[in-house]
């Protein structure tokens, strides 16, 4: 996990510790590429850090990969607090 990997944690932490929050708000507050951001929040997921819903139909509320919703695991949260 790099630098940036740490920021998305940081940011989906800064909207909500405990539940789903839109990838499109995280994204507002990281300005990454957003389908970089997708692959990303996938890397995490596979890692555990992180869990992601996906919408069958795009829309402005999804990234380009169809995530739409992300979540900050117990794991994700552990990261966070190992790092400071």
């Amino acid at each position: 996990m790099d630098k940036i990997d740490m920021k998305i944690l940081e940011a989906i932490n800064t909207i909500s510790t405990k539940s789903f929050v839109s990838s499109v708000k995280v994204n507002e507050i990281l300005s990454l590429n957003a389908t970089e951001l997708g692959d990303r929040l996938k890397r995490l997921k596979k890692s555990g850090h992180v869990d992601i819903t996906t919408s069958d139909y795009p829309s402005s509320l999804t990234l380009p990969n169809s995530i739409s919703k992300v979540y900050l695991t117990e794991l994700g949260r552990r990261s966070l607090k190992q790092k400071r």
